[in-house]
């Protein structure tokens, strides 16, 4: 019995010792952290929010994707403008040929062309400079309109992007403060745990309290121990998400300014659900994008149903010096003016080809109003249940905080009544474990509020920025 409470002292000792160096090693790193020089980046939810727009890198991909869509909208524009080409043609030919009457004769003949066009002298010469221009004209005319709507959806979907990017940054930055203040909690618990399992060894020595108590009690540090581990690894995870997000190099590391989760109160107790989610069907940017691509869809169809009367125009002129003669020797050049204008209307198979193509752009366009249907109805579901959330946990918070004040009061009190000799460690020891759990109840449910609020808030269509 002796040497189990000489061990049961020497253990509490060991994990009082390892309680306040854990504490002295955390606030050594905080303050390590705080140097500049040390490649350590200091930032808040807000410079968060304002570095996403910056360095992320989903946001820059649809950046460019817009320039994508512009780039093609500026293309779709230039449909009916001529294609000017200024260079030469050579020619050389030798040996059999035939002629338009059916002979075939042996000829050796040379030409050559310069200026801006290129000669069609004969059968098979190609242009290859000069002002020319092929133009189908229903393409001239609706394909500027559709690349203009598809250009708008493309931007549209920029912006729902960047929204997510947001919530993105917002949940993984108070994810690191939740882990960073689990992780507080677990360095509390800790040192509190080794308290009462000193307090409860030296009971079992002084014969005042069992063994078995004191085994019972020096387990908690050790667990304590272990949850300190494992919030510290969810801190550094938390971390390394941010970074990911916000594109930082690995040896960067992030130091959040605030102790606490940042209060969050965009809604207040009395919002209107129905006005919500009339705000959120208008304002949303994914209806904005459908609409969009609706407009694109129909756009397309009217080219496909009335391209058909719509004439194709192919216009080519060239002008510049032409020579040629019998042999290998260019001869007689002088200048030379071709225009040539081809006017035509293009049945593909028999008209069935364009009927085709005509059903493909309905489908198209059914397909398109039925996914907008369905975003309708997320969206309706999506503002009813986020407004539920912010609703319950609005109330949740104060329960929890509640709960937090009378189990530190009920941890307090047990502890002076061991001092006062009426109480057994034991019982103190129940009172820490439903404060930790009050603690940690209360700080899940306080990010939930913070997170719901943020979610709610992007869902009616609006950026999040909390320096408004």
């Amino acid at each position: 019995m002796k040497h189990s409470r000489v061990a049961i002292s020497c253990w509490a000792g060991l994990l009082a010792l390892l309680a306040l160096g854990l504490a002295s090693e955390a606030r050594a790193q905080v303050d390590t952290d705080s140097d500049p020089d040390n490649g350590v980046l200091q930032i808040d939810l807000a410079t968060a929010l304002r570095l996403a727009d910056e360095r992320n890198l989903d946001v820059a991909i649809y950046f460019e994707r817009v320039a994508e869509a512009t780039a093609k909208l500026a293309q779709a524009r230039l449909l009916a403008v001529p294609t000017i080409r200024v260079g030469g043609s050579y020619s050389r030919h030798t040996g059999t040929l035939q002629e338009t009457s059916g002979n075939v004769i042996d000829a050796d003949r040379v030409s050559r062309f310069s200026g801006l066009g290129a000669g069609a002298v004969g059968a098979g010469d190609l242009q290859a400079s000069g002002i020319g221009v092929g133009i189908d004209l229903a393409d001239a005319i609706f394909q500027p309109l559709v690349a203009h709507q598809n250009r708008a959806a493309v931007q549209a979907a920029s912006t729902a992007n960047r929204h997510q990017v947001l919530v993105d940054v917002a949940t993984a930055y108070l994810r690191l403060l939740q882990s960073r203040t689990e992780t507080q909690i677990a360095l509390d618990s800790l040192e509190r745990a080794v308290d009462l399992a000193t307090l409860t060894a030296d009971y079992a020595e002084a014969g005042e309290g069992l063994p078995a108590d004191a085994e019972m009690a020096a387990v908690q540090p050790l667990l304590w121990e272990q949850r300190r581990l494992a919030s510290a690894e969810r801190t550094e995870a938390a971390a390394a998400e941010v970074a990911r997000l916000l594109h930082f190099d690995l040896s960067v590391q992030l130091e959040p300014m605030e102790d606490a989760i940042p209060a969050v109160e965009i809604f207040a107790a009395d919002e209107d659900l129905e006005q919500l989610i009339a705000r959120a069907l208008d304002d949303r940017p994914e209806t904005e994008q459908l609409d969009a691509l609706l407009g694109a869809a129909e756009d397309d169809l009217t080219a496909q149903r009335y391209g058909l009367f719509i004439p194709n125009v192919t216009l080519n002129y060239s002008s510049g010096d032409f020579g040629g003669a019998p042999g290998s020797s260019v001869e007689n050049t002088d200048h030379r003016d071709d225009l040539t204008l081809l006017l035509y209307w293009q049945l593909d198979n028999f008209g069935f080809g364009n009927r085709a193509r005509t059903e493909e752009k309905r489908a198209r366009l059914r397909q398109i109003g039925l996914e907008r249907d369905k975003l309708h109805d997320a969206i309706v579901a999506e503002v009813r249940a986020g407004y539920a959330r912010v609703q319950s946990l609005r109330q949740q918070v104060v329960f929890a905080e509640l709960a937090v004040a009378r189990a530190r009061q009920a941890y307090t009190l047990h502890r002076e009544r061991i001092y006062d000799q009426q109480g057994l460690p034991l019982e103190a020891m129940q009172a820490m474990q439903t404060l930790v759990t009050a603690e940690l109840t209360e700080l899940d449910t306080v990010v939930s509020y913070s997170l719901a609020q943020i979610r709610l808030h992007t869902a009616l269509g609006n950026p999040l920025d909390l320096q408004r």
